[in-house]
């Protein structure tokens, strides 16, 4: 029989890869670059990659995570930026607080974002060697730029080099290690994404103090020079202990009958009966889901598997939602992190109404601010491989509503330890969103396009960067133009409004996430209208239409239906009207249970017959 798309989609093993289409244009180049996106290794690379450091020792998982940790410790230096604004803005203006250093921030992350999303695909097909060498290598050539730049004076080229060279190896390489790190414990890849990218964070706690001392020591050209010789020295060694897990390690796509949706038959059988009176343990015990299910038995010892191709993955709405809620959780902290020592010194230092030495020096509340940043990317990634991811980032969105809430009345009172330890608050839920993203995205969507959708994701963390920080510098730059002081705290509070805003649409949207297979395939009633899931719990909203019999409402309907009516029979003064209702359901376990095995039941018996030969 012939298999029908709907079908394929459903409930067998999916691949849209197949031959690639001659090259007619650049067009066609584009959709083969974006259809391939599984790592295809030689016989022989195979055998290489038993052996890591040059051949030298035995290949052992655990040998990926303090390497891709301190991979992403190097590239995790971009965090300290804002250490570099003033002395950069110094040098070039003789003024501390204009020359548009912070831009190079912005463009570095905006650059990283777009280079992964360019590079995804090949990132996927290569080995994280030779992906990660590439990465460092052009990161720095991003800092010798960037040494030129400052050592003639030359903004333009500073952007060039620390922005775009440093960003596009920056891009490439925190894609292709995080995501190698994640491959090798898929039952924690949450865990295991958050260590790598615990690096990040600690980059910036460790090399706010590093530019310090250097900047006290060497001239701001030389800075660059010694930060990107450390680095490429770090990171080149590191990368001899990065490789793939072998073929087979990771299942391939996303199985339709996971090992948590097969009922084990003591546990479920004594709830039964202990529930035996109740509607759901009718339907249980109707069901017959205590024995082995139907589906089962029908599939025999074969698990479907759905593959999703990273075309299919990006045109889901489930992505985008993603996108959205993950975008909504990086913007305060991102524009906090590159601008946090003006802010210290605007609303509580020498700045501020009443100038004074703010409690604690602006580079430490930086390093402090990289070590919750690092500790939120383990501890959430962690969080997410006990609760769920979605659970997890609903949880951290909803903080920073808390977070955003406070946060005018704590700046008005000027409350320094109040606002730090909002912000640090805040920090532990933004690097969090980044540890338990790349896990998210393999869940939903296959680990052969993990690399793909991560680096288009990232590009949300380009919008937030310089969206987000062009927003915030124009409202500051807008009150302090028509005569408000810099240490004046509107300007913030229309700041954290908008910001506000932007994270419960994000919470909005991280509701309807369908961030399992279960939920995106759940059968949906003909009235449905929407449907989520709610603490573990399928809530849905329905619209029921009927029509039943009533007695005609005002004067006018009563003389139509005499009119209809030829023997002025009281029957026929009842005419049909249409009942609109919109109600609410919240499923308990055994009837989503119920439902979800009629549904594999149905699929079950269609894969059989699409396995069947022709007739």
């Amino acid at each position: 029989m012939r298999q029908t798309a709907q079908d394929s989609m459903l409930f067998s093993r999916i691949s849209l890869q197949g031959n690639a289409p001659s090259a007619r244009g650049f067009k066609d180049m584009v959709l083969e670059y974006y259809s391939h996106t599984e790592y295809r290794p030689s016989r022989a690379q195979i055998e290489k990659d038993r052996f890591v450091f040059f051949g030298l020792l035995p290949c052992r998982p655990w040998m990926a995570i303090p390497a891709g940790i301190l991979i992403q410790f190097c590239y995790g230096s971009v965090y300290a930026w804002s250490v570099f604004n003033a002395p950069i803005n110094k040098l070039l203006t003789d003024n501390t607080d204009q020359g548009g250093a912070e831009v190079t921030f912005y463009i570095a992350l905006g650059v990283l974002g777009f280079t992964g999303a360019l590079f995804g695909p090949w990132i996927e097909c290569s080995h994280p060697q030779k992906s990660g060498i590439v990465g460092l290598v052009v990161f720095f050539s991003g800092h010798l730029t960037a040494a030129l730049a400052l050592q003639v004076r030359m903004i333009s080229l500073l952007y060039f080099g620390y922005g775009f060279v440093a960003g596009v190896g920056l891009g490439i390489g925190y894609v292709s290690t995080i995501d190698a790190v994640s491959k090798w414990w898929p039952k924690a890849r949450g865990t295991a994404a958050g260590c790598a990218v615990m690096g990040f964070g600690g980059g910036s706690l460790a090399f706010s103090a590093i530019n310090e001392e250097l900047l006290e020591h060497v001239s701001l050209p030389v800075t660059f020079l010694v930060l990107g010789s450390i680095n490429l020295i770090i990171m080149f060694f590191c990368i001899q202990f990065i490789c793939p897990p072998p073929p087979g390690h990771n299942q391939d796509g996303i199985p339709m009958v996971d090992e948590a949706d097969i009922p084990q038959p003591k546990r479920i059988g004594a709830a039964v009966s202990a529930d035996s009176g109740t509607k759901g343990g009718s339907e249980l015990a109707s069901a017959g889901i205590d024995k082995n299910p139907r589906y089962l038995a029908i599939l025999g010892s074969e698990r479907p598997i759905l593959y999703i191709s990273l075309a299919e993955a990006l045109r889901s709405r489930d992505f985008w939602l993603l996108y959205m809620s993950f975008l909504a959780n990086i913007v305060f902290c991102l524009v906090i992190l590159s601008n946090l020592p003006k802010i210290i010194n605007r609303l509580f230092g020498m700045g501020s109404r009443d100038p004074q030495e703010p409690p604690l020096p602006a580079y430490l509340a930086v390093s402090i601010e990289g070590g919750f940043n690092m500790a939120g990317r383990v501890l959430v990634g962690l969080l997410s491989d006990i609760v769920g991811r979605k659970t997890t980032f609903l949880m951290i969105l909803l903080t920073q509503v808390g977070v955003l809430v406070c946060m005018p009345f704590v700046i008005q009172s000027e409350n320094f330890w109040g606002f730090m330890t909002l912000v640090w608050t805040a920090t532990v839920c933004y690097g969090g969103g980044f540890g338990m993203i790349p896990a998210f995205i393999a869940d939903m969507f296959g680990i052969n396009n993990t690399s793909s959708c991560h680096g288009v994701i990232l590009t949300a963390w380009s919008l937030a960067s310089i969206c987000g920080g062009l927003a915030f510098t124009g409202v500051i730059n807008h009150y302090i133009d028509n005569g408000s002081m810099p240490y004046e705290t509107k300007m913030y509070t229309v700041n954290f409004v908008w910001m506000l805003i932007l994270v419960i649409v994000g919470f909005v949207c991280c509701l309807f996430v369908r961030s399992s297979i279960r939920d995106r395939l759940f059968p949906a009633p003909p009235d449905q209208v929407l449907r989520m899931r709610v603490f573990g719990r399928v809530f849905r909203v329905l619209y029921s239409v009927w029509h039943e019999n009533a007695p005609p409402s005002t004067p006018l309907e009563s003389d139509y239906a005499t009119a209809q009516n030829t023997d002025n029979s009281a029957s026929f003064l009842q005419y049909r009207i249409r009942r609109r209702q919109l109600r609410c359901e919240l499923l308990t376990k055994e009837q989503e249970q119920v439902e979800w095995e009629e549904y594999l039941v149905l699929r079950a018996v269609q894969h059989r017959l699409m396995k069947e030969p022709d007739v």
